[in-house]
């Protein structure tokens, strides 16, 4: 394998319109931003990255943290796991969540896209996996909408890649809406869909309490997020009392979260996110756990990196895909048959929609 060092990064920031627009009880979204990061090396190779941070005016500070930290990587060679061990170290005082975590995971996931493509591997054979497809479902629709537009919706949404599985927001006013919201994308999609659904920590305890009984037996295949993600005690008496599975993971800031969460059996399933869970290694670490706990992982967002990383997890269930991401990434990975395929190439196989960069660009000097 080659040996290859690190000389600089170049970041750029974009504010993406979404196709259509994000209406949940977080909030509703219009656009979505993005930091696309290029890590230079001494050859020909460039590590690619992407996170997508929620806010636009974090851009500039999580910008000004990856600069900071990628100082105490400058000419050296890539060694990714040692860097992660480092880079920890390194954001020890701003703390092991948000900003610094997200400046890690950004470098992080270029490190290792540029030491496989060093290798001439994909991500996935780099770290021992293959390129076998994985199942996926379609997560970018079916918001909080009025009820009588989920069947047209729910029907164009399975066509998108033959999907198998959609995710359906719920928690509306009355648990019949619920119910009603949930027959409607049966009767578009068809009645063999699987509906996973979404609560987006929209209820205090004793209202999921509530409304998770009145939906215990309505046929979803999981409860995700009903109350807010870090009350570990709040959900391990919903998975206690709920038949339906129930899911978290998202907000999980490192592998420590996860593991607290599956000791305190706060959930039967777990999502984590690339960015927040801390890249490639955070993600690594965080499926060791899972594996050892038995307990079944899922993405969230980022199906590019994820589907490479879901390949070597060895209790991997869903990829989570969206297409909001699409419009920055020159080629788009292909979803067939309800799999997204992983393409043979070296790395992750990340190039830059180069115009929408600079259609969409953020000044972050501003």
């Amino acid at each position: 394998m080659k040996e290859i060092k690190f000389i600089e990064c170049d970041i750029r920031c974009v504010n993406v319109p979404l196709r259509e627009p994000i209406i949940a009880h977080i909030g509703t979204f219009k656009k979505w931003p993005y930091l696309c990061l290029d890590l230079k090396t001494d050859s020909e190779i460039v590590g690619k990255s992407y996170i997508g941070p929620y806010l636009v005016e974090q851009l500039a500070s999580i910008t000004q943290c990856i600069k900071a930290l990628s100082e105490k990587f400058k000419d050296r060679i890539i060694e990714p796991t040692q860097f992660y061990k480092e880079g920890e170290k390194a954001i020890s005082l701003l703390g092991y969540k948000g900003i610094g975590l997200y400046a890690l995971a950004s470098l992080d996931i270029a490190f290792w896209d540029a030491h496989s493509k060093a290798s001439g591997s994909p991500l996935a054979i780099h770290l021992g996996g293959s390129l076998k497809p994985l199942k996926t479902y379609n997560s970018r629709g079916l918001w909080l909408k009025p009820i009588n537009e989920l069947a047209k919706e729910a029907k164009i949404l399975r066509k998108e890649g033959d999907f198998n599985a959609l995710k359906l927001r719920i928690g509306r006013e009355t648990a019949n809406q619920d119910i009603q919201a949930f027959k409607e994308v049966k009767r578009g999609a068809g009645d063999d869909i699987q509906v996973l659904t979404d609560f987006n920590q929209c209820y205090t305890l004793s209202q999921a309490m509530t409304r998770m009984r009145l939906l215990d037996d309505v046929g979803f295949e999981w409860f995700e997020e009903p109350i807010v993600y870090n009350d570990l005690i709040g959900n391990a008496k919903l998975t206690q009392m709920i038949y339906t599975p129930i899911t978290i993971g998202e907000n999980f800031h490192g592998p420590k979260d996860l593991k607290d969460a599956l000791i305190s059996n706060a959930c039967d399933l777990i999502m984590p996110d690339l960015m927040r869970i801390g890249g490639v290694s955070g993600w690594l670490q965080s499926a060791a756990i899972a594996s050892s706990f038995n307990v079944e992982f899922s993405s969230h967002l980022f199906p590019e990196v994820s589907a490479h990383l879901m390949s070597v997890t060895q209790t991997a269930n869903w990829v989570e895909w969206t297409d909001w991401a699409n419009p920055i990434i020159k080629k788009p990975y292909e979803i067939k048959d309800g799999h997204i395929i992983i393409p043979n190439v070296p790395g992750v196989g990340l190039d830059w929609n180069e115009d929408i960069l600079e259609k969409y660009a953020v000044n972050i000097n501003a």
